[in-house]
């Protein structure tokens, strides 16, 4: 890191303006477009979530959409949970859990602050109070299961909470709450 600094601060009228935070997001708060067939709750991104993430100078980290890997777009008579149960599924979740905490520690290493990760409650992949298996139920989906167990298995801590879409305030007191205990 001291080595980046050095080298770019020596380039004449560099300024770095980043903030220094970030904060990991589901694929569907950017992308409403990802999920499943009747399940977008708003027609682009989770605008009052991103917008009130930015305003916080959080920098935003899209995770990739398991769901969208394993079974593409069309998803709409699999059962998504029971499926991602089954060894390759699960497999590939693991892998982009693998990368994703790779991410948080490289971020961690520069300086960059991950103020931690949003899932998406009552979902059966990302859920993080909330999973999916034939209607809405408490747990946890599918991925996140393996993501905390690859932050778990590496040492790395982090806060993590879900979301819903429809009620975005909720998870934004939450990241305030994140933010002071960083003061």
């Amino acid at each position: 890191m001291k080595k980046f600094l050095r080298r770019t601060r020596a380039v004449q009228g560099f300024r770095d303006c980043r903030g220094n935070n970030v904060i990991f997001v589901p694929h569907c708060a950017l992308n409403q477009n990802a999920r499943g067939p009747g399940a977008a709750e708003c027609p682009a991104a989770v605008t009052p979530l991103i917008t009130g993430l930015m305003e916080r100078g959080i920098g935003i980290v899209q995770m990739p959409c398991p769901e969208l890997r394993i079974f593409g777009l069309d998803r709409g008579d699999v059962d998504v949970r029971s499926e991602l149960q089954k060894d390759p599924n699960r497999a590939m979740c693991r892998r982009i859990a693998a990368v994703l905490v790779e991410d948080i520690q490289q971020y961690r290493k520069c300086g960059i602050t991950v103020v931690g990760i949003i899932g998406k409650n009552g979902s059966p992949t990302c859920g993080v109070e909330e999973t999916w298996s034939h209607r809405i139920t408490p747990g946890v989906g599918v991925f996140v299961e393996e993501l905390s167990k690859e932050l778990r298995d590496r040492g790395v801590r982090t806060n993590i909470t879900g979301t819903r879409d429809t009620d975005p305030a909720a998870t934004l007191a939450t990241v305030d709450r994140w933010l002071a205990d960083l003061q």
